[in-house]
C-alpha cells in the first residue's frame, strides 16, 4: 500500500536561496502571502554584490545604492515570484488559519495507516 502525503507550504515572511525549495514535496501544496518577500538574496545583499562597481563609481555612492535598492524593491511583486516559484496559491493572511485547518482535515486520513507501536527505542 503506498501511502500519499500532502504537504502545505505556507511563505509568510523572507524566503531567500535554497530554503525556498528546500520544502517542497511531490503533492505540496504552497500558499503564500502577498507581503512575502523571497528570491535568491535580499535586495540589500543583491545590489551590493551586482553593483558593486557602479555604486563605487557614483559621486555618491550612498544615494545610488539606495536608488537601486528602491528600484529593485518595486519589482518584487508577489505575481511573479509566485509563478517562478510554484506556489499554487497567493492568500490573504486572514485566510491563512482555514486553509490550513481544511489541509488538516485532509491530512488526518492519511495518516492512519501509519499508527502503530513506535520504532524508536531510547537506548539503555
Amino acid at each position: 500500500m503506498q501511502t500519499i502525503f500532502i504537504w502545505v507550504k505556507c511563505e509568510l515572511g523572507k524566503t531567500y536561496g535554497v530554503a525556498g525549495g528546500a520544502h517542497f514535496a511531490p503533492n505540496a501544496h504552497t500558499l503564500m502571502w502577498p507581503s512575502a518577500e523571497g528570491g535568491a538574496l535580499p535586495v540589500e545583499g543583491g545590489v551590493a554584490i551586482a553593483f558593486r562597481r557602479q555604486i563605487e563609481a557614483a559621486d555618491d555612492p550612498e544615494a545610488m545604492r539606495r536608488e537601486l535598492e528602491e528600484e529593485m524593491a518595486k519589482k518584487q511583486s508577489p505575481f511573479p515570484r509566485a509563478e517562478v516559484f510554484a506556489v499554487h496559491e497567493l492568500i490573504d493572511p486572514r485566510e491563512t488559519r482555514p486553509m490550513l485547518w481544511r489541509w488538516l482535515e485532509r491530512s488526518l486520513p492519511l495518516l492512519e495507516p501509519l499508527r502503530g507501536p513506535g520504532r524508536f527505542l531510547l537506548r539503555p
